[in-house]
C-alpha cells in the first residue's frame, strides 16, 4: 500500500517537470510507428477487467456536488494537475497490487488541447517505457471549473486476484461517503461485457442524421424520459439492469435533456463515470450523450456471427443488423479477447499533425474519410483481425454526407458513438477510436 501524503504537501513539494519530447502530443500518431506507442492492446476477459472512473486533480475522494474550497486546491500549472490525476490512478492500482504496466486504455479529455506536450511529458514519468494506446478528445470543460484535465482508464489485472462477479474498489473506505460514483470497478470473468451505442433521445436503431418519421422533443425533461427508456429495453434485452452498468461517459452541453441515473441504480449501486461539459453534443437537437459499457450475466450466444463471442443485440424483431446504422448494443462473452485502438485519422503513422512538415491533408471530406478506412485497415490487420472484429466504433468529426465506412463493414453493424464537432487535431476532420474482439 501506498504512503498517502496530503495534498496540499504535495503541490508545494513538486516542482517544474524538465522539458521533454512528446510522447504522444496527437491522437492520431497512435498507429505502429506513431510516437512510440502501442498500436493496440489486448486483454483476455477470461480473467476480468478493471475501469477506473475519470479523475481529475481533485482529491481522490472529494464532496459532492463539489465544495469550492477542494476545488481551488487544483493548481493553474498543467503539468501538476497531471501528476496529481495519475497520483489518483496510482493509488487504486497500488490498492488492487497493479503497475502502470496492467493500463491496456487510456482516455484524455482536455480543455486545451496545446497542453498536450506538457502532459505528455508527466505521462512519460509514471509509465516509462509502457505506451498504451490511448485517445484524446477535446472538451469545453469537466465536473470541477479548474480541472483542465481528466483521465480514465481501463486495465488488465492478468491474474493479480481471483475475480467473480462486480466488486467496486474502495482504496479508502472509511471516506467513502464523499462519493456518488464508484473510483474502479473489478469484473470478473463470469460476466458478459455489453457495449452500448451513444445513448440519447433518439431510438438506438434510429440515425440521428436521418431520422425518418421520428423528432426530437423540444423539452429537456421529456429527452431525459426517453433516452432512459430506451437504455432500459437495451439492458433488459441483454438479461441486464441498471445495476449492471459499470461505466458512464456522459456528455453534456448547456440544453440539457439528462437522465435521473441516481433513481434507476438505487441506493446502494454506483458505477464508475467520467462527466463532461460540451458547448454542442453535435447531434441535431441533442443536449446529453452517453457511453454507456454494462455487464450482463453469462450466456450461450443466441445469434451466431463471423466472429464467435458476440451477439449484437437488437430490439426490433424482422429487422436485420445490416438495415440498421449501427448495432443498438453488442455483447462480447469471456470467450473473447479485447483490442483497443487509439484514436485514427487521416495523418500517416510517422506525421505529427501539430508539426507536420510539409504534409498537408486533404480538405475534401470524403478523401479524408478514406484515408481514415485505410489507416484502420492496417491496424487491424497487424492484429490479424478484420472489420467484422470491431464491436465500437467513436466518432468524432464532420459527419454530413458521409457513408459511415459502411464499404469496410459489409453487412455488419458495431456500436457507434458520434459527436459532430471538431476533433482539436489541425486539419483532421475525422478520428476514430475503436475497439475489436479476438479470440483468445
Amino acid at each position: 500500500m501506498a504512503v498517502l501524503i496530503d495534498r496540499r504537501t504535495l503541490l508545494r513539494t513538486l516542482g517544474a517537470l524538465p522539458s521533454a519530447v512528446p510522447l504522444w502530443a496527437s491522437a492520431a500518431a497512435q498507429t505502429p510507428t506513431g510516437a512510440g506507442a502501442a498500436p493496440f492492446t489486448r486483454v483476455a476477459l477470461a480473467r476480468g477487467i478493471v475501469p477506473h472512473a475519470g479523475a481529475t486533480s481533485m482529491e481522490l475522494y472529494h464532496k459532492h456536488p463539489h465544495d469550492p474550497r477542494e476545488e481551488v486546491v487544483q493548481p493553474d500549472d498543467i503539468r501538476l494537475q497531471t501528476r496529481l490525476t495519475l497520483r489518483n490512478h496510482n493509488e487504486i492500482l497500488d490498492w488492487l497490487g497493479l503497475g502502470w504496466r496492467n493500463v491496456v486504455k487510456l482516455t484524455r479529455y482536455q480543455t486545451r488541447m496545446e497542453e498536450s506536450p506538457a502532459i505528455d511529458a508527466v505521462i512519460r514519468s509514471y509509465f516509462g517505457d509502457w505506451r498504451p494506446p490511448q485517445t484524446i478528445y477535446q472538451v469545453t470543460g469537466l465536473s470541477s471549473p479548474q480541472a483542465r484535465l481528466e483521465i480514465d482508464l481501463w486495465v488488465d489485472p492478468r491474474g493479480a486476484r481471483t475475480l467473480k462477479g462486480l466488486r467496486p474498489v474502495v482504496p479508502r473506505p472509511e471516506v467513502t461517503d464523499r462519493q456518488v460514483f464508484s473510483l474502479a470497478i473489478e469484473i470478473g470473468p463470469d460476466l458478459d461485457l455489453l457495449f452500448c451505442s451513444g445513448i440519447t433521445a433518439y431510438p438506438p436503431d434510429v440515425d440521428s442524421w436521418n431520422p425518418g418519421s421520428f423528432t426530437v422533443p423540444a423539452d429537456a425533461a421529456e429527452r431525459g424520459r426517453l433516452a432512459t427508456e430506451h437504455l432500459d429495453r437495451l439492458l433488459r434485452a441483454a438479461g441486464a439492469t441498471w445495476q449492471h452498468i459499470v461505466f458512464n461517459v456522459n456528455w453534456n452541453a448547456p440544453s440539457g435533456g439528462g437522465m435521473n441515473v441516481t433513481a434507476q441504480y438505487g441506493e446502494t449501486w454506483r458505477p464508475c463515470s467520467t462527466t463532461l461539459r460540451v458547448a454542442d453534443t453535435g447531434i441535431p437537437g441533442i443536449g446529453v450523450l452517453y457511453n454507456i459499457t454494462a455487464t450482463a450475466p453469462h450466456r450461450p450466444i443466441a445469434t451466431r456471427t463471423a466472429v464467435p463471442g458476440i451477439e449484437p443485440i437488437l430490439l426490433r424483431p424482422g429487422v436485420a443488423l445490416k438495415e440498421l446504422p449501427q448495432a443498438p448494443a453488442i455483447r462480447v462473452t469471456r470467450d473473447a479477447a479485447l483490442v483497443y485502438f487509439p484514436a485514427v485519422t487521416a495523418y500517416p503513422a510517422d506525421v505529427d499533425p501539430w508539426t507536420p512538415g510539409s504534409y498537408r491533408l486533404p480538405d475534401d471530406l470524403a478523401a479524408q474519410e478514406k484515408m481514415v478506412a485505410d489507416n484502420v485497415d492496417r491496424l487491424l490487420k497487424a492484429a490479424g483481425l478484420t472489420w467484422r472484429h470491431i464491436v465500437v466504433m467513436n466518432r468524432v468529426g464532420e459527419v454530413r454526407g458521409t457513408r459511415w465506412m459502411e464499404d469496410r463493414f459489409g453487412d455488419w453493424r458495431p456500436c457507434r458513438t458520434t459527436r459532430a464537432v471538431a476533433t482539436g487535431i489541425p486539419g483532421a476532420k475525422v478520428l476514430v477510436e475503436i475497439t475489436a474482439v479476438s479470440g483468445l
